[in-house]
C-alpha cells in the first residue's frame, strides 16, 4: 500500500487525530489537502506553526497564536467542518502534562464531527498517553518516477537557457536513481548546484549525484558512505565467492525481474582473519555499480547517534531510502551477539531479524564476522543471508596471485621475482600478512634507494610467525565450525 493510499484508509476509518512522520512538511501538507479534500467538501484548513502563528491554506494567517494550549482551544471552538495541521508539536508535549491532557481531550471532543487533527514531524515522538489515541503514518521519501520528474524539469530549465543535454534514456534513470534518498527539496538544490554556469551535461553527472549523496550519508553519523572502489580481479582466489558475486551483477535490473528472478538479499562471508573477508565486500559495488553504504556497530552503541536502537532503525531507514544499495555491516559480531541481554542490544537483533527477512527494498547486506560462534544461530538460517561463504587461509594457487597483485599493484615487475618459490615459502600464511612482508621489504629497499628484490622478502620471511602457527587452535575450531555450516570461498583446501 502507497503511502497516499495509507493516509487514505485512515480518514475514511475516521482516525481523526494522525501522526505523519516527514522530513519534508510542505509536501506532506500538500499530500495531506489532496487527500482530504476529496473526501470532505467545504473543509477549512488551518496550520500552525510556532513563529507564524495560524494560517490558512493559502498561508494567509489567520491568528497570530505562539502558545500550543492556545491553538487548541481555538480548534476546539471551531463549529465548521476543519483539519488542524500543527507543525513541530511534538516538542511541546516534552515535560507538559497539562499539554498532553489537553490534546487527549480534544481527540474526544472531534470524534462527534467532521474535524481531523494532523501532527506532523521529521521523528515519531508521542507521550504514551496519546498513543492509543493518534494513528502514526510514516510519509516515505520521493520516489524514483517523482525524482525523474524533478529531474526532467530542471533538465528543461536549463535547455531553455541554452545548456547542451547528452544524456541518454538509460542515463535519465540512474540519475533518478543516484537521486533517492533525497527530499524534493534537496534534490532541486543539488541539480541546480550542478547545472549552475555549464555549458553542456552528460553522464559524468552521475559521479556529482554520487558526491552528494555522501553528503547526506554524513548528516547520519553511524552510517559512511564507501568511497573505495576495488575492481573484483584484484583479489587472488576465492574463485567461489567472486563467481557468485558475477552471476548477480545485474540481479536488480528490469531484465533480471522480468526473467522472475528474486534480488539477492545479502551474503555472510566469515573465516580467517587477513585472508580477504572485507576485501571481497568491497568489490560489489564497483562490480554490481552501486552504491554502497558501511554500518558502523559500535557507533551505534557509542551513543553518538542518540538512542543506538532510533541510531539503527533510523540508518536502516535511511539505506532503503538510497537504495538500490549496498548495506555493509563489517565485524558485525561486534553488535549483533547471541549473548542473550536484556536492553538495547537484544532489542537491536530482534528489529535486525525482522527487517532481514521482510524489508522489500532494493538493499543488499554484505556481512563479514570473525567469531560466527558468537552469532545468534536464527541471524545464519536460510531466508536471512543467501549465502554464507568460509574464507580460509590461502592456498598455493592463490598465495601466487596474491603475490602478483600487490607486486603488480606497486609498480614491481613479476618477471624479477620467483613467484611460486615465494608461494611454496609462505605456506600458511594469510593474503594480509602476504601484503606487509611485499610492503615492509619495499621500505628496506626503498631506505637503500634500490629495486626490490627477493633477498628482501627472503629476510621479511625469516623475521616473521605466520597466522597459521600463533592461531593454529582458533583456526581449527572455526574450520570445523564452517565445514557443514558454510560454502568454501575458494575452490580448493589449502595445504595447512
Amino acid at each position: 500500500m502507497n503511502f497516499k493510499d495509507e493516509l487514505k484508509r485512515a480518514i475514511i476509518a475516521k482516525n481523526q487525530a494522525i501522526f505523519l512522520v516527514s522530513w519534508e512538511e510542505e509536501r506532506a501538507v500538500k499530500q495531506i489537502l489532496n487527500t482530504v479534500s476529496p473526501l470532505i467538501s467545504d473543509l477549512k484548513t488551518f496550520i500552525w506553526n510556532v513563529s507564524e502563528g495560524i494560517i490558512d491554506e493559502n498561508e494567509k494567517q489567520i491568528e497570530k497564536v505562539d502558545n500550543p494550549k492556545d491553538v487548541l482551544q481555538y480548534f476546539d471552538r471551531v463549529q465548521d467542518k476543519a483539519i488542524l495541521i500543527l507543525k513541530d508539536f511534538h516538542l511541546y508535549w516534552q515535560h507538559s502534562p497539562d499539554l498532553i491532557r489537553m490534546t487527549k481531550e480534544l481527540i474526544y471532543n472531534i470524534k462527534r464531527k467532521l474535524k481531523y487533527i494532523f501532527f506532523v514531524s521529521p521523528v515519531q515522538e508521542i507521550p504514551i498517553e496519546l498513543t492509543r489515541e493518534i494513528e502514526v503514518i510514516e510519509m516515505p521519501l520521493p520516489n524514483k518516477d517523482e525524482l525523474m520528474s524533478v529531474f526532467k524539469q530542471i533538465v528543461t530549465r536549463y535547455q531553455n537557457k541554452g545548456v547542451n543535454i547528452s544524456l541518454s534514456k538509460d542515463d535519465y534513470d540512474e540519475i533518478a536513481l543516484g537521486l533517492q534518498g533525497m527530499t524534493i527539496d534537496e534534490a532541486t538544490k543539488s541539480l541546480v548546484k550542478l547545472f549552475h554556469a555549464k555549458r553542456e551535461i552528460d553522464s559524468s553527472i552521475l559521479n556529482d549525484v554520487h558526491r552528494i549523496k555522501k553528503q547526506i550519508i554524513m548528516k547520519e553519523s553511524v552510517l559512511e558512505f564507501v568511497n573505495e572502489r576495488i575492481n573484483i580481479n584484484d583479489i587472488g582466489g576465492l574463485e567461489n565467492l567472486k563467481d557468485w558475486l558475477i552471476k548477480r551483477k545485474d540481479a536488480f535490473s528490469k531484465k533480471a525481474q522480468e526473467y522472475g528472478l528474486d534480488k539477492p538479499r545479502g551474503i555472510l562471508v566469515m573465516g580467517i582473519t587477513g585472508c580477504g573477508k572485507s576485501l571481497s565486500i568491497k568489490t560489489i559495488p564497483e562490480l554490481w555499480k552501486l552504491p554502497m553504504f558501511r554500518l558502523d556497530m559500535n557507533l551505534v552503541y557509542s551513543g553518538i547517534g542518540g538512542d543506538p536502537e532510533k541510531a539503527f532503525n533510523r540508518a536502516l531507514k535511511l539505506v532503503e531510502s538510497l537504495s538500490p544499495a549496498i548495506l555493509w555491516l563489517d565485524e558485525i559480531e561486534s553488535g549483533i551477539t547471541d549473548k542473550q541481554v536484556e536492553g538495547p542490544t537484544s532489542r537491536i537483533l530482534g528489529y535486525f531479524l525482522t527487517w532481514m527477512q521482510e524489508h522489500k527494498s532494493d538493499i543488499f547486506v554484505g556481512a563479514t564476522a570473525n567469531r560466527i560462534d558468537r552469532l545468534p544461530a536464527e541471524l545464519l538460517r536460510r531466508g536471512r543471508f543467501d549465502q554464507i561463504f568460509f574464507v580460509d587461509l590461502p592456498t598455493w594457487k592463490e598465495r601466487e596471485e596474491i603475490f602478483k597483485v600487490h607486486l603488480k599493484k606497486r609498480g614491481n615487475d613479476i618477471n624479477d621475482f620467483n613467484i611460486q618459490q615465494l608461494a611454496q615459502i609462505t605456506k600458511g600464511w594469510s593474503g594480509a600478512e602476504i601484503e606487509q612482508v611485499i610492503i615492509s621489504a619495499m621500505y628496506e629497499a626503498y631506505a637503500e634507494k634500490r629495486k626490490l628484490t627477493e633477498d628482501d622478502l627472503f629476510k621479511i620471511f625469516g623475521n616473521t610467525v605466520p597466522l597459521s602457527t600463533t592461531m593454529a587452535e582458533q583456526i581449527k575450531k572455526i574450520r570445523s565450525w564452517a565445514h557443514d555450516r558454510a560454502v568454501r570461498a575458494s575452490k580448493e583446501t589449502p595445504e595447512v
